[in-house]
């Protein structure tokens, strides 16, 4: 474990109190905000080795095995395989972009629903995944080269990609400037990287914790307990700045869960009206980056 005195993003020691949960079982059930920054993350934090761990079998955990994701995925793929060029742009903005293709990377593929947009877009495919269980089911479905690790390990060329995936991943990291130093370094001139995280600044984020405080209660964590770190908008976008990046578009959207996988999930009633509650609030964020 990890245990931080100072914030791992500016090093300030004006740190709080955020959330903590022994309810679930994860790497993490503790949370720490500077005040300085914002930065809200784990303390103390899992390491690398206990997070490889945590996540080889992810895709088959008991967490998801209500959601039926596989399935889920598969009939994404079919449906994403009769979409349009335009169709996408619309349903994936993150990707509209980048109007060619070439060298497409998914940096914690998970199932792959990244990759069948890029794969419908003609783009070849790469993806790094720690779960050997998801890298087997990509392979059946799509003709991609995967890698079973992190993206540091992956050792990739300088400049190889023109358009790097980072869907709900660099929440999960444990060191975010060599995560965003390795990024840029396999992306090309000109190229994209798209990253989607939860925005601490949304408006559920505030309620809820507005509500514990007002009750003299310590917040839960409300996101997934295996997050590293959680960024507001404002934060995410000055990091973007710091490494020189080209902010294109930065945007705020809700979790798009549809109706009908609502009522199919196999999850107890109280877990569907929680994520029933999370369509209605644009919890997530997408930040378009173009290096120069």
């Amino acid at each position: 474990m990890i245990l931080y005195k100072k914030c791992p993003y500016c090093n300030s020691s004006d740190l709080i109190g955020w959330a903590i949960d022994c309810s679930r079982k994860g790497p993490h059930i503790s949370r720490v905000k500077c005040k300085k920054c914002d930065l809200i993350f784990a303390n103390p934090m899992a390491d690398n080795n206990e997070l490889a761990t945590y996540y080889s079998n992810y895709s088959n955990t008991k967490k998801y095995e209500g959601y039926d994701m596989k399935s889920i995925a598969k009939q994404n793929f079919k449906r994403i395989d009769k979409l349009s060029k335009s169709e996408i742009f619309k349903e994936a903005k993150y990707i509209s972009h980048f109007n060619d293709n070439g060298k497409f990377l998914d940096v914690g593929c998970g199932l792959g629903l990244g990759l069948a947009y890029a794969q419908k877009l003609g783009f070849k495919l790469y993806a790094t995944e720690f779960d050997q269980n998801a890298i087997d089911f990509i392979k059946t479905n799509f003709d991609a080269e995967c890698f079973l690790g992190d993206l540091k390990n992956a050792k990739y060329p300088n400049n190889f990609f023109d358009l790097i995936h980072v869907s709900h991943v660099i929440e999960h990291v444990t060191d975010l400037n060599e995560f965003i130093t390795e990024i840029k370094r396999v992306l090309k001139k000109d190229g994209f990287v798209c990253i989607g995280t939860p925005d601490s600044s949304s408006l559920l984020y505030k309620l809820y914790n507005n509500l514990m405080f007002l009750n003299f209660r310590v917040p839960k964590i409300i996101d997934g307990i295996e997050h590293t770190f959680i960024f507001s908008n404002k934060l995410l976008s000055n990091l973007a700045n710091k490494y020189n990046f080209e902010i294109v578009e930065h945007y705020s959207e809700g979790m798009g869960e549809s109706m009908s996988n609502l009522f199919s999930y196999k999850i107890s009633i109280f877990k569907k009206i929680k994520r029933l509650i999370q369509n209605f609030f644009k919890i997530n964020q997408w930040i378009i980056l173009k290096k120069t």
